[in-house]
């Protein structure tokens, strides 16, 4: 029988969704860049407040070990500091890769919505910001994959 996910998940998955549909639609309705890039920060963070309730849960529940086990925050804490530098340099090298490839992404949509404007295409931007909102909204629906043993 399926089971019907929580409220703050289906709201999270709606406010991503809406979010990400406004956020790359933004180009269609704010013509001066400054105002585009101030209304992306302010939909960005409606979009991380509206999913503070299912990040909480998940911490929550990922900070109760199984059986007894330690676990890995507290496993952190126990490390000396440079064990702690070395465990965490491939995470700021992923991180800072991810953020570089999510910033080349947004610069070849945002570059293929205006070939579209040049072309006489109304609204470039909004067709693909639909459905990359209706993406972005799914994903809250994924369940994470069991990693306890």
């Amino acid at each position: 029988m399926p089971t019907r996910p929580p409220s703050s998940r289906v709201l999270a998955a709606v406010v991503t969704g809406a979010a990400t549909t406004l956020h790359y639609a933004s180009p269609d309705v704010i013509t001066d860049r400054r105002t585009r890039g101030w209304a992306k920060v302010a939909i960005t963070g409606v979009a991380l407040i509206a999913s503070v309730p299912e990040v909480r849960a998940t911490w929550s529940s990922d900070r109760q070990a199984p059986d007894g086990e330690a676990s890995l925050a507290e496993l952190f804490r126990s490390m000396p500091t440079s064990r702690k530098a070395v465990a965490l340099t491939p995470v700021v090298a992923v991180v800072g890769a991810m953020v570089g490839w999510l910033a080349f992404m947004e610069r070849l949509i945002f570059r293929r919505g205006q070939r579209r404007a040049a072309a006489g295409k109304r609204l470039p931007h909004t067709g693909p910001a639909l459905v990359y909102g209706f993406l972005a909204g799914l994903l809250w629906f994924l369940s994470p994959p069991d990693d306890r043993r």
